[in-house]
């Protein structure tokens, strides 16, 4: 895994606790839509940094919730939510703004939170969760398209309008992504050109990144991307 850091220059601009399912509404804006297992949890320290992870649907986030750094809380939030819903969630804590990460699919939503909400939003990162398809499996399409019935392709995260206004997003970004990534990384990559910092966390030999596989390249990237939002805090 290696790091390669963008620097401003010409991109301006463990407390370890029980998980526990988000139910009924709380004063920091988690409310009951959210309820259920494995929709949305949280988990450390409630009066910490919020750090929240957007899930399409079924999310894999819960599974790093079982050792948060100390002072911070983690939570897990489904996209479906939309912009709206996420608004209340962005709550500072002591001068700490929370940390957005989204997957290939939920990138939008946090760039557009970024974008709408440029004083509650410390920082963004978004994981290859899906890959660029493989030779194997275009070989495999092209075989069964002579069948009629092609796989169908990966979601990759469609950004829309939102791609004109990458350079808009001013705080830090960190991209992680596989030896293969998804197209939309190179779009991300070439278009957040106003971000405090960019950083792109390569991880070899990995096709998508996942907290089944590849916790620790998660923590450690996370890590650094709170280091970053520090800094560009004080």
């Amino acid at each position: 895994m290696f790091f390669h850091t963008q620097p401003s220059t010409v991109r301006a601009g463990r407390a370890d606790t029980a998980r526990c399912p988000v139910n009924g509404l709380t004063a920091d804006g988690v409310g009951a839509a959210w309820a259920g297992d494995r929709t949305a949890d949280r988990a450390g320290d409630p009066s910490g940094r919020r750090v929240i992870f957007l899930h399409p649907g079924k999310g894999a986030w819960w599974r790093l919730l079982d050792h948060v750094p100390a002072g911070q809380e983690w939570l897990t939030v489904p996209a479906a939510a939309g912009a709206a819903m996420l608004s209340p969630l962005l709550v500072e804590r002591g001068g700490r703004r929370p940390v957005l990460v989204a997957g290939a699919v939920t990138a939008p939503l946090a760039i557009a939170a970024a974008l709408d909400f440029p004083e509650q939003v410390g920082g963004v990162m978004i994981v290859d969760d899906v890959g660029a398809e493989s030779p194997m499996r275009r070989r495999w399409n092209a075989l069964t398209a002579c069948f009629g019935r092609p796989l169908p392709t990966m979601p990759t995260g469609d950004l829309g309008d939102l791609e004109s206004e990458l350079p808009a997003v001013r705080v830090p970004v960190t991209l992680i992504q596989g030896s293969d990534p998804a197209g939309l990384f190179a779009r991300l990559e070439s278009g957040l050109t106003g971000c405090r910092t960019l950083t792109v966390v390569a991880v070899s030999d990995a096709a998508a990144i996942r907290p089944r596989t590849h916790a620790s390249e998660l923590r450690g990237a996370l890590l650094a991307l709170v280091s970053a939002v520090e800094r560009a805090q004080r």
